[in-house]
């Protein structure tokens, strides 16, 4: 998408409608970012929006912001175009610059505004640079990060904006380290014990199932090593995890569970659900959290399917009836971000809202790995064409590319399809 340029400004004056355009994509991205991560629905960056209450943000800030936020806006378009990739980099290059020199400032290194920036270099490289590498360099920010924590001390977790960086920090490396098959730090798990006193799992199912995750990843680096090695211990820990993720599903509130929604012999509502019904929750964060559980249980369960012997069929029925079941969830809550009803009653395409672009943005790697986990050809022929129907009617160019993964003769690594699409940046 390319943004109108003022029919003032003379067409020769090729610098001054380039500046124009800049200045378009960099106050659309921005809006765009705030709207959805700050002020609006996801609100995973909330400490950004006091940190630039101030009349004049620090500008290793202010360039770091800019930096994120066109990534996070070039990414959601079928083709960027050259000129806001460009920019966007050129933003990153800036800020690079500004941090580093903050960071060289004994005063300005502990500020909020310096580890915000770390934080949003970070979403910054990841948005871009959009294939697992090697840990070191998918951790280099995360690892500045870390130091910086470190060098702040206390004050991490003596303001309402130290304790929202630092939860924001961990839950980040949390999805960092899981990518890169690397064991949580021992020093974050300190870090985790001491927010803990501020963020309770028992008040909070996301906080509680970020604890739970950083038991699992661990588990899941320790098979992956070869620290952890028996057939049998392997199985039993992944049943106990399995088991604390349906507990913590259990927990979880009335207002957290969905209503379901019947279409009928409507043809558009038979065509974007799988059974002819779906599932309704009250907010997208309900939504998001309940599918961050269900890969989470996906994985595990198909760890246990790969390591059961095959001598015992009562594991493996088991095991595969969870898998389906989670596959079917994920796939359920699709349906209520794609339509709406008119006023006569009847289902129409929706995505029009914010609401419902992200909804549908922060289901795409869930409902990749439901279908790459189902051996439902049912489901797997209606995920495809339901994606691919979000990116023609929608113009929702991740869900194209989700599709075109799932039509891959192999499959693609799930975590491999989470970097490529960004949902790095979906994280509640």
């Amino acid at each position: 998408m390319q943004p109108t340029v003022c029919k003032k400004i003379k067409v020769e004056d090729d610098a001054l409608i380039l500046q124009t355009i800049h200045l378009k994509w960099d106050v659309l991205a921005k809006q765009d970012f705030f709207a959805n991560f700050v002020f609006g629905l996801a609100r995973s960056y909330d400490a950004l929006g006091i940190l630039y209450q101030t009349a004049h943000p620090p500008t290793h800030l202010v360039a770091s912001v800019d930096a994120a936020s066109l990534a996070f806006f070039a990414l959601r378009q079928f083709v960027p175009p050259i000129g806001m990739m460009k920019l966007a980099t050129e933003r990153y290059v800036v800020a690079l610059h500004l941090v580093n020199a903050a960071l060289a400032d004994p005063v300005a290194s502990l500020a909020d505004e310096t580890l915000q920036s770390i934080l949003l270099l970070d979403l910054y490289e990841k948005l871009v640079n959009r294939k697992r590498t090697d840990p070191e360099s998918w951790m280099k920010h995360m690892n500045g990060a870390i130091s910086l924590i470190r060098a702040r001390g206390e004050a991490n977790l003596q303001t309402y904006v130290g304790r929202r960086l630092t939860q924001r920090l961990y839950t980040t490396l949390v999805i960092s380290c899981a990518i890169s098959g690397m064991r949580i730090p021992g020093e974050m798990e300190r870090l985790r014990v001491d927010l803990s006193r501020y963020f309770k799992v028992e008040d909070d199912p996301k906080w509680a199932l970020t604890n739970l995750n950083e038991q699992i990843i661990n588990f899941v680096s320790d098979v992956q090593t070869g620290t952890i090695s028996c057939r049998d211990q392997i199985i039993t820990r992944g049943l106990e995890f399995h088991g604390l993720t349906i507990a913590l599903e259990d927990t979880l509130p009335a207002c957290w569970r969905p209503s379901r929604v019947f279409v009928g012999d409507d043809s558009l509502g038979r065509q974007l659900t799988l059974t002819g019904s779906y599932d309704a929750y009250e907010s997208l964060y309900f939504t998001q959290v309940r599918n961050a559980i269900r890969t989470a249980r996906l994985n595990l369960l198909l760890m246990i399917e790969r390591h059961a012997s095959s001598e015992d069929l009562n594991l493996i029925s088991a095991t595969r009836r969870s898998i389906e079941r989670s596959a079917q969830a994920i796939c359920d809550s699709f349906a209520q971000y794609l339509m709406s009803r008119d006023e006569g009653g009847a289902l129409v395409w929706g995505l029009a809202s914010p609401m419902q672009k992200l909804g549908s943005y922060t289901i795409l790697f869930p409902l990749y790995l439901a279908a790459q986990a189902s051996r439902d050809a049912h489901l797997v022929e209606w995920a495809q064409n339901v994606l691919g129907l979000v990116a023609d009617v929608g113009g929702l160019a991740m869900a194209q590319r989700t599709a075109d993964a799932l039509k891959q003769g192999t499959k693609l690594p799930a975590w491999d399809v989470y970097t490529m699409l960004g949902s790095y940046a979906m994280a509640a």
